[in-house]
């Protein structure tokens, strides 16, 4: 599960805005400006797709940062910590959703979870667009966003989001070339329960047992799909959690290894040394110097 991080502002969804519960919302860019500039870096409890029509400077998610420039697509997880790094505020559409929005109405609960935008660690979390591309986008997000306005049909709603999201994942998947076949359910299973028990339980056997299933045949099956073994997956959303960690707060390297389920604080440091090449505040230090 996701860490909230202390020192970081983190927005929560606001589910009444309307009046009655509604978990979409479709914002304009330039309508946060206040937000953007009070807090340019934080946290969002939320998935968000943000659209750049128009602007210029740099958008950062994690330890990673983009130019923006139009027909760009940013994607970020709920946790992710995210900073503009802009003058001017730029000009664009930002789709924003509860997971809880689809997955409680599909027969597909890990749908939102295996879009590879979201989720990929092997291409970035950005998309760049044809002009073609860009105002096929466009046109599905002003109808959500006319829909919001008018009438709030949840189900129609929930069409609108799958269409964007779908299409956004097969133009994301060609883009960055990769694989489309479809994932082992046992993968499945597996990434879904590393999200929930990464920082309880950093063993292969425990989740090769959760799947009934042999720790060697999980490591051929991750192998296979990621290209890296069990305990390397692992490893590295421990990583990614661990600098996440380290880039938004000041909390003592000790007590965030405590927290990602590390007993032994030298242990810790050690395998983040071996991952990324630099100690934790070797690292902290290099990326908010």
């Amino acid at each position: 599960m996701n860490r909230q991080v202390t020192d970081c502002k983190t927005y929560q969804f606001s589910k009444n805005k309307y009046g009655s519960e509604l978990l979409i919302d479709l914002i304009r860019l330039e309508s946060l400006s206040k937000y953007i500039r009070q807090t340019p870096r934080h946290c969002l409890t939320y998935y968000d797709i943000t659209f750049i029509l128009d602007g210029y400077g740099s958008f950062a998610l994690d330890q990673h940062e983009f130019p923006v420039t139009s027909n760009h697509l940013y994607f970020s997880a709920p946790g992710q910590i995210r900073e503009w790094k802009v003058s001017d505020i730029p000009h664009g559409l930002v789709l924003i959703f509860e997971e809880e929005f689809l997955c409680s109405f599909f027969s597909d609960p890990l749908f939102v979870k295996m879009l590879s935008f979201f989720t990929n660690r092997q291409a970035p979390p950005q998309l760049s667009l044809t002009e073609e591309q860009g105002k096929y986008l466009f046109n599905i997000m002003l109808q959500i966003e006319q829909e919001i306005s008018d009438n709030k049909e949840t189900h129609l709603l929930r069409a609108l989001l799958y269409q964007v999201l779908a299409w956004i994942n097969n133009v994301y998947r060609s883009y960055y070339q990769l694989a489309a076949t479809p994932l082992n359910s046992k993968i499945t299973r597996f990434v879904q329960l590393v999200e929930t028990h990464y920082c309880n339980d950093h063993t292969v056997s425990f989740y090769a047992s959760e799947l009934c299933i042999t720790s060697g045949y999980l490591n051929e099956l991750v192998k296979n799909e990621s290209g890296v073994s069990a305990k390397q997956y692992i490893i590295n959303r421990l990583m990614t959690e661990a600098k996440r960690l380290l880039l938004s707060c000041e909390t003592p390297v000790s007590e965030i290894a405590w927290n990602l389920g590390f007993s032994d604080s030298s242990y810790f440091v050690r395998l983040f040394r071996n991952e990324t090449g630099f100690s934790p505040l070797a690292f902290r230090k290099r990326h908010l110097s």
